[in-house]
């Protein structure tokens, strides 16, 4: 019995802290960009600001880009919570990976400002079964989590390959790289590296891994000397794509 009364107790004061890291972090991370876009909005009201083109474009950026940090936090919460509760239902389709690249490095462009951006795809690659928002999801996290560790105008390698029973899409941030001990870690909710810059929850790699794995598959990250650090989505792939049948 007091085995179990000290496993019950140390269960609650788990959930008491995730509970408080939780509304910590999040309160941090809506303050900022609310504040940006209330701010902007403000200034916009404003008669010779108005009349400015240039100071109403980058008002009106500000407010863009602080809606979409907003749009991942909300995604990211989200998502956790369905992965936490057994919930994250995958709508399954024929993909082809290429696209999914392609639209992730789109809705990222902002983000990207100034990095090149390569992409490696071999055209034959077979179509494979996947949550196409999901892992969209999964690679805008990887983007911008290589922008956050990153120096500016560092470029960013992806590259899509059909293994044996796999695809696999890496990214390579030619970056400092992650400490050996922390390559695992970096995955766990709310865990951020040390001496990392402000911002950021820390559930982007947690979120992504965890819709990595209800696809069947695995997300992992590796220091590559003289490339940064590298993480790669392998997907199974072991089932070829319907036949379609030619419509006359």
């Amino acid at each position: 019995m007091l085995d179990e009364a000290a496993e019950q107790a140390e269960m609650l004061r788990k959930s008491e802290h995730l509970y408080n890291t939780l509304l910590n972090t999040i309160s941090h991370e809506l303050r900022t960009p609310i504040s940006t876009i209330a701010g902007a909005a403000s200034s916009l009201t404003n008669e010779v600001i108005l009349n400015d083109p240039v100071k109403r474009s980058f008002l009106l950026q500000d407010i863009g880009d602080s809606a979409e940090r907003l749009n991942r936090l909300v995604e990211n919460l989200l998502d956790m919570s369905r992965i936490a509760s057994g919930r994250l239902n995958l709508k399954l389709e024929w993909c082809d990976v290429g696209d999914v690249i392609g639209v992730a490095v789109k809705n990222m462009e902002k983000r990207l400002a100034g990095r090149p951006v390569t992409i490696k795809h071999d055209p034959q690659t077979p179509l494979v079964q996947m949550d196409f928002i999901l892992i969209d999801q999964v690679l805008s996290n990887l983007l911008d989590n290589a922008c956050a560790y990153t120096p500016a105008q560092t470029p960013i390698e992806i590259v899509s390959q059909a293994v044996p029973g796999k695809l696999v899409i890496s990214l390579t941030d030619h970056g400092p790289g992650i400490p050996d001990a922390d390559l695992e870690r970096i995955f766990e909710k709310f865990y951020r590296l040390p001496g990392s810059a402000s911002g950021g929850t820390g559930l982007g790699l947690s979120v992504s891994r965890g819709i990595v794995e209800a696809h069947g598959g695995q997300l992992v990250a590796e220091n590559v000397p003289g490339a940064g650090a590298r993480f790669s989505i392998l997907l199974p792939a072991s089932a070829p794509p319907p036949v379609q049948e030619a419509t006359i």
